[in-house]
């Protein structure tokens, strides 16, 4: 078989492809053909160096290589970047390190290294270093301040029972104090409140307040820690409010007796004298609070009244009174109490007692009605004396009794033909009068 004629048509069709790859390559240009399919410009990651503070939001740029990108971290628990994308932006938060690097100076704000790494999908990767700092926004520095007394020689405690504490508040967030910023502070636990701004004579305490940075980044909220607080660990949750940040903070609670002392003038004793042996003393008597801390609250004792019982600013007065009408066995006796609202505490002491001048006894109807050998019996009103009245006769026949301010007299038959004295003498004693009071009673001089 002659196979020329088709050897001679494949040349044929060799030659015109030939020529038709030619005419593409002339049609790109002068060296279009030695670029490289690939070429794209070196990846980049920018920025490729810097400190970044935990909890705030960064923003990194990808420039170069060819996408999708694979971006990943070196500290997936610090800063958690596993993920492929096409864009040429990416964002995320880091967390604040537990574990910090090693060597840092101690006045260094601490932090971690990290290395995020980018590989595009041609295979090439870079990889940059950052430090990731620590960054608790609210309560970066904390100061209080208060009127407790010093352990020893050691520093005062953050806080103790019946008195006020400040705490100043030092935001920071990237190493900057924040200025004309809002917090919330609420208590979670312990014996004390908040105080809102100014606080005046009586406050409204409360477990929640907000509280403003000045120009320099400063904020300050009042605690006051109940009168009886015990020894205790409290805490409260401050909150940045523009962003809802929450920093829990503890804080120790002493119990001290307050510092201080309450003056009350003119002071005690008072004391009230009856105008007799026989009469309570009775009465009222000013006074007036210095020092402490207002509010004052006043603790009168039993039949002992005070008013008003509650002063609310220093110097104030209160009256003291003893009424009338107490039997000299319960004359009001005590001291009344006077608590400011740290605590501190004074008292007046008060007695009322009888005079030493005694009462006349006094008897009513007199002369007594004379006894007869037909009426027997009588009776009289006796009034004064100083305590229990007692009655002696000095008649065989006739016998008198005192039951509160009775007089009782009764003759009793005699039985025989003695003639007894007709006149009977009454003699009335307060037993500590040395006079008696003698009365007397006409008597027949017998009866049957």
């Amino acid at each position: 078989m002659n196979l020329e004629p088709l050897r001679r048509l494949q040349s044929k069709y060799s030659a015109a492809l030939v020529a038709a790859a030619a005419f593409l390559l002339a049609s790109c240009g002068g060296g279009g053909a030695s670029s490289s399919p690939t070429g794209v410009g070196s990846l980049q990651l920018l920025p490729g160096t810097g400190s970044i503070y935990a909890g705030v939001p960064y923003t990194f740029n990808i420039a170069g290589g060819r996408a999708p990108y694979l971006v990943t971290s070196s500290e997936p628990t610090l800063v958690e970047l596993n993920f492929t994308t096409s864009s040429n932006q990416f964002t995320f938060v880091a967390r604040n390190p537990g574990v910090v690097d090693v060597g840092l100076d101690p006045d260094e704000v601490p932090r971690r290294t990290v290395n995020i790494q980018v590989r595009d999908s041609n295979g090439a990767s870079i990889s940059n270093e950052y430090s990731v700092l620590q960054n608790f926004f609210t309560g970066y520095s904390t100061f209080y301040s208060s009127t407790c007394a010093t352990a020893g020689t050691g520093p005062a405690p953050e806080a103790c029972s019946g008195t006020d504490t400040i705490v100043s508040f030092f935001p920071v967030s990237q190493g900057t104090l924040y200025g004309n910023r809002e917090f919330q502070l609420d208590r979670v636990r312990g014996d004390y409140s908040f105080v809102p701004e100014p606080p005046g004579d009586t406050p409204q305490l409360v477990n929640q307040i907000r509280i403003r940075t000045d120009h320099t980044g400063r904020a300050n909220a009042r605690l006051r820690v109940a009168i009886n607080a015990p020894t205790q660990i409290a805490s409260y949750r401050l909150t940045d409010v523009a962003t809802g940040v929450t920093t829990n903070f503890l804080f120790v609670i002493v119990q001290q007796a307050p510092i201080g002392l309450i003056t009350v003038l003119p002071g005690g004793p008072v004391t009230f004298t009856g105008p007799n042996s026989g009469t309570c003393g009775f009465g009222s008597s000013d006074q007036f609070v210095f020092d402490g801390t207002p509010p004052y609250t006043l603790t009168p004792p039993t039949n002992v009244q005070v008013s008003p019982t509650t002063l609310t600013t220093n110097g104030s007065r209160f009256t003291i009174t003893v009424g009338q009408g107490f039997p000299v066995t319960a004359c009001p006796n005590g001291s009344v109490i006077i608590q400011d609202a740290q605590g501190r505490i004074s008292s007046v002491s008060v007695t009322s007692s009888p005079g030493t001048t005694s009462i006349p006894i006094t008897v009513a109807p007199l002369p007594l009605p004379a006894l007869t050998c037909a009426v027997n019996t009588t009776q009289a009103a006796v009034v004064g004396g100083n305590g229990p009245l007692q009655v002696v006769s000095n008649h065989p026949r006739v016998f008198a009794t005192i039951s509160g301010n009775v007089l009782s007299v009764l003759r009793v038959a005699s039985g025989d033909l003695i003639a007894y004295p007709t006149t009977a003498s009454l003699a009335i004693t307060d037993g500590t009068t040395i006079a008696a009071t003698i009365v007397t009673v006409t008597v027949p001089a017998s009866c049957p």
